[in-house]
């Protein structure tokens, strides 16, 4: 789950503890997504790259590519170089999944309201992570009998009938700024 990644401990190649992870980017295009980018809410700091800050920041988070991430062990994530000595990228055109697909809003082709994403599934291999599918929990809230509807479409179409509350990957349409398209992949 990205709940269990999430506010980890950061550390640099000298084993410095320079933050926490804060979101993770991914390619949607790819089946399955894939990570792509690694977001770092840095501790103070007044260095980027070789950039002398004005003064120091605390509040500033950092997009590094998926290239700078060394390894993601149960303490922490390890990075391949020392702090401030890093690749920083953009974020423009990006999907961040804390930023993009949690708690928002998912609607069907329609435009009919679902739910909201409460959870997002994550599978890990080696060094790579890969987007398994959004989480709908019914807890508190049961399902209304158009998302209880959609959900078994989705998994009779995606061979995933042991995944009760989850939308599999494959029926993310889109992700806009408003909300999530779900639906069936033609």
């Amino acid at each position: 789950m990205l709940a269990s990644l999430l506010k980890r401990e950061v550390r640099d190649a000298e084993d410095r503890e320079i933050g926490h992870l804060e979101d993770l980017a991914f390619d949607l295009s790819a089946r399955p997504p894939v990570s792509t980018d690694i977001a770092v809410h840095l501790a103070w700091t007044d260095r980027i790259g070789d950039m002398l800050l004005p003064r120091p920041v605390e509040d500033i988070v950092l997009l590094l590519p998926w290239s700078e991430l060394e390894s993601i062990e149960e303490e922490a994530v390890y990075l391949r170089h020392a702090h401030p000595d890093f690749e920083v990228i953009s974020s423009e055109g990006k999907v961040l999944v804390r930023r993009d697909i949690l708690n928002k809003q998912m609607v069907d082709e329609e435009g009919n309201r679902l739910h909201r994403v409460d959870a997002v599934i994550l599978r890990r291999e080696g060094v790579l992570l890969f987007l398994e599918g959004l989480q709908v929990g019914t807890e508190w809230f049961p399902a209304g009998k158009r998302l209880q509807r959609l959900v078994g479409k989705l998994r009779r179409r995606y061979n995933r009938a042991e995944e009760v509350n989850v939308i599999p990957y494959e029926a993310i349409l889109r992700v806009d700024d408003e909300a999530i398209l779900i639906g069936v992949r033609s």
